[in-house]
């Protein structure tokens, strides 16, 4: 995927820069995140990087609200008919009542039986625990995949742990342990292949230095994109 080529960065942000007759300079940010920089003519790129650093807190804090609201991606009700997100799917919740527990994913539904269908949080315990199922089945499998994708590079990694993470996706430790987050059975294969990849590139750069970058970007031209769309899961 290439990037589109009006939009620039500063200090990471991403925005669009519109050239109109105007006499002064405006900086909007939508409701999709987009950060939109209005200038007169002719103005310079570096007087552009000096406003949007000067206003970057303000940029950063209304971009971002903006993301946690469509972050409803990953924060959705527990009840019959909601769609969830599965390998970067939205699945409908199809609850039955049933003596025995039950969550199966299939063909755009995630199928779940349990006593209590009006409760939300055994919903949410039994969806977590399929997530988890899943994540523990299939992102062992990825790794693998990655790894013999790339085996010029002799990834290996000493272990991999499956767990719940909050606030990462994934990471590793100098000892070359992987660890990678459940939350990541939600997203695109797509996405779950770079995290692998980002973690891997760790066991070689233990930093983002240079060295690091240069890896990733060898391995994945693409990768900045993919992180941009990544962001659009944080939780």
């Amino acid at each position: 995927m290439l990037k589109d080529p009006d939009i620039l960065n500063f200090q990471n942000i991403d925005f669009k820069v519109v050239y109109s007759g105007r006499r002064s300079l405006g900086i909007s940010v939508l409701p999709d995140s987009t950060v939109i920089v209005r200038v007169p003519y002719r103005t310079s790129l570096k007087t552009i990087n000096r406003i949007v650093q000067e206003k970057a807190t303000w940029i950063i804090k209304h971009r971002d609200s903006y993301i946690s609201k469509d972050n409803s991606k990953l924060n959705r009700l527990y009840s019959n008919g909601e769609k969830h997100l599965f390998r970067g799917n939205e699945s409908v919740l199809k609850i039955e009542k049933s003596s025995r527990k039950y969550i199966r994913f299939i063909d755009g539904f995630i199928e779940l039986g349990l006593d209590k269908t009006d409760n939300s949080e055994a919903i949410k315990r039994l969806l977590y625990s399929g997530y988890k199922n899943e994540a523990i089945t299939f992102l062992p499998l990825m790794l693998s995949s990655v790894i013999e994708k790339h085996k010029e590079q002799m990834f290996k990694p000493s272990c991999l742990i499956v767990r719940s993470m909050k606030r990462r996706w994934g990471s590793c430790s100098n000892k070359g342990v992987i660890t990678l987050s459940t939350e990541l059975i939600k997203l695109p294969d797509r996405l779950i292949e770079y995290v692998i990849l980002h973690e891997l590139c760790h066991l070689k750069h233990h930093n983002h230095g240079a060295g690091y970058y240069k890896l990733l970007s060898y391995l994945y031209p693409d990768w900045k994109e993919l992180r941009k769309e990544l962001r659009k899961y944080i939780r």
